[in-house]
């Protein structure tokens, strides 16, 4: 079989074994409590052959993993809430054709609808590249998480730095979930909330000692990024760092990424480690570095510095 013709039928067929499981109600029943084929078959209403090929399948592509005792549960909750972003792609022609995307992610309005119910699906979507990330930051006691989420990077960085405090900073539609993930992470006590817009909000001026950027900048222009990481450089304390997490330009998983962003913003797009790496040089930030992250998607913490003050 041809790789090109083996790629498209996995695809094509990944997509539809996940439609089906959404459609019979098979995720979210394992979503509940683990269960195995032929339980699911019969509460369900449907085969347990064709429910056993299905989560196979799943299983084989990574949506859900099978039990030692035969049960089947999903790699991450809140799965099914995936579903209604596939018919997105079914605009790609058209958008390829215009130039003009289905919708745009960078606007606030629009993010208000999209990213409430997927935080906490993407939250999970980066895998080790969280915990590698929470590694390779530097420790500090005020922390700013920028677009925060489902807070990923930094309830990950929290475990490791209890000595640390988070503003957790989203619209405030996006923050409700933000709280709720922080509360199931046992860090309720540690984390402080902030509503708004990354261009406007104001933000406490040479007080934050480390701001996380995560999966932020990818939804902007390179005017845009280097415009946001100046307004952010004034908020850092002296000696802070600026730390941005992203996907990275030319690595695996980049050319796919930088398709997702064509349908969804007008001018996103994957940046290179040297782009960001000069935004941040232009922002007055020093000793800027990338750490190169080991993920199925190509990823780094890029990072710099700001001066200490000198008489």
């Amino acid at each position: 079989m041809s790789t090109p013709f083996l790629t498209l039928t996995e695809a094509a067929g990944t997509v539809a074994a996940f439609s089906t499981a959404v459609r019979l109600g098979l995720l979210d029943r394992i979503d509940r409590e683990p269960a195995e084929p032929a339980e699911l078959a019969r509460t369900c209403g449907a085969s347990e052959r064709g429910v056993r090929v299905v989560l196979s399948t799943l299983a084989d592509r990574g949506f859900v993993e099978r039990l030692a005792d035969g049960r089947y549960r999903p790699v991450l909750t809140g799965l099914a809430a995936l579903h209604p972003l596939i018919p997105l792609w079914d605009h790609l022609p058209d958008a390829v054709r215009t130039g003009a995307p289905v919708y745009e992610a960078s606007m606030s309005e629009t993010a208000s609808e999209v990213y409430p119910p997927t935080v906490n699906f993407l939250a999970g979507l980066w895998g080790d590249a969280v915990e590698q990330a929470a590694d390779v930051l530097p420790q500090a006691k005020r922390v700013l998480d920028v677009g925060a989420g489902a807070a990923p990077w930094t309830i990950a960085y929290s475990i490791r730095n209890p000595g640390c405090r988070v503003t957790a900073m989203d619209l405030p539609q996006v923050l409700p979930a933000t709280r709720r993930a922080v509360q199931r992470a046992g860090l309720k006590d540690r984390y402080e909330y902030l509503e708004g817009d990354v261009f406007s909000t104001p933000f406490e001026p040479c007080a934050y000692d480390l701001i996380v950027l995560g999966q932020v900048c990818h939804l902007f222009p390179p005017a845009t990024c280097a415009a946001l990481l100046d307004r952010l450089a004034g908020s850092l304390a002296e000696n802070g760092v600026l730390a941005i997490v992203e996907t990275m330009a030319g690595g695996p998983g980049s050319a796919i990424h930088d398709l997702s962003l064509y349908l969804r913003t007008r001018s996103g797009c994957v940046h290179s480690p040297a782009a960001y790496e000069g935004w941040l040089a232009g922002a007055g930030l020093t000793e800027t570095s990338t750490t190169e992250l080991t993920s199925s998607l190509a990823m780094a913490v890029i990072s710099g510095r700001k001066r200490r003050y000198t008489e």
